[in-house]
């Protein structure tokens, strides 16, 4: 018998069968044509495709890595990607985050009040006894500072006649003090030092003239007296010695009784 070609012997099986027919030597079932089943005809034996071998490693040829790539590899791949994606996400929430203002922080211990302005001392008062020729004469009350001016006006001011003569109206007075105004038929300004004290004329401040003492120019300086009578007052000493009354001042020629009188509270003997 011939040798049956193998590949003929399969399309021509798988002909048969795409027609509707059953299978070559197949079984058949009793009740497709009620004739029992008979045993398949002998026919070529038809080879079956071998299984392919798997890969090494048990691992399906789907899942094989390319040559040269490692695991190693994968994972050096999947830090840095973590890493990138880990750094995009710190520099949005920082660039999205809002700056919150810190607020005061208010100290709850209690400020201390400036201290307030001491109070100003009481003004000391001085008291001035004016005398003379003014409206009012008596004692009067001066802030401290004051000066003769204001004790004049203090008293009242100046009476109708008065003549202060030289006096200095703005020489200071002091506590105790006295301010003597003249008239006219006696001009006189005086002002003497506190209870006890003597004073010059026109406010200056001293003790009275000493007849018996002074000199030349010293009673030049007096009201009235010029070099003329100073001169005949030092003759007047020097041939009668001593003056014991201020009245032997009339005894001089040169002086009358109103210069006496303007010299009266000056001098002393």
């Amino acid at each position: 018998m011939e040798r049956v070609d193998v590949e003929e012997v399969a399309r021509a099986r798988l002909a048969y069968i795409s027609a509707g027919h059953g299978a070559i030597g197949g079984p058949r079932r009793a009740a497709d044509d009620g004739v029992p089943d008979e045993p398949p005809l002998p026919g070529p034996a038809v080879p079956l495709p071998e299984p392919s071998e798997p890969p090494r490693g048990g691992a399906p040829a789907r899942w094989r890595l390319p040559r040269g790539i490692t695991l190693r590899h994968l994972a050096v791949v999947a830090l840095l990607l973590l890493s990138g994606v880990g750094i995009a996400v710190a520099a949005l929430g920082r660039s999205s985050a809002t700056e919150v203002p810190l607020a005061p922080i208010v100290s709850t211990a209690a400020v201390a009040a400036p201290p307030g302005p001491s109070p100003s001392p009481t003004p000391r008062l001085l008291r001035v006894h004016v005398a003379g020729a003014v409206v009012r004469p008596g004692v009067v009350e001066l802030p401290e500072g004051a000066i003769v001016r204001d004790a004049i006006e203090a008293a009242g001011g100046l009476a109708e006649g008065a003549d202060p003569a030289l006096l200095n109206l703005a020489a200071a007075v002091t506590d105790g003090s006295q301010v003597v105004i003249g008239t006219a038929e006696a001009p006189l300004g005086e002002v003497r030092g506190e209870a006890g004290g003597g004073g010059t004329p026109g406010g200056g401040k001293g003790a009275a003239v000493d007849l018996n003492a002074a000199t030349a120019s010293e009673l030049e300086a007096l009201p009235g007296v010029g070099p003329v009578t100073a001169a005949a007052i030092l003759a007047w000493r020097e041939e009668n010695g001593r003056f014991t009354s201020v009245d032997e001042l009339q005894e001089i020629s040169g002086i009358g009784p109103k210069t006496l009188e303007k010299l009266r509270p000056l001098v002393t003997t």
